[in-house]
């Protein structure tokens, strides 16, 4: 049952260390190049407007911190306390 319970806490724990390198990747890409993709989406393809693009993108950096915290480092933690409270 201990084993069990560790497994699936070190599987989600990763996923989150995993997610929030993927989540900054994904910041460091869109900020870094925002001119460029704010151009190519605004300009160039005039596939949505400046607004609706940076209410998008707010929406898309929330969502990751919320799958993140709330799905993955949550239920994390709170097998590593059952687990320390198993152990005693």
């Amino acid at each position: 049952m201990n084993e069990t319970i560790r497994v699936i806490r070190d599987v989600l724990f990763r996923t989150f260390l995993i997610g929030v390198f993927f989540g900054l990747f994904y910041v460091c890409i869109y900020f870094g190049w925002r001119d460029y993709w704010d151009n190519l989406l605004v300009v160039r393809w005039a596939l949505i407007d400046q607004k609706s693009l940076g209410i998008l993108t707010l929406s898309f950096l929330g969502l990751i911190r919320f799958y993140l915290v709330f799905l993955l480092l949550a239920p994390a933690l709170a097998l590593h306390w059952t687990l320390k409270r198993l152990e005693r």
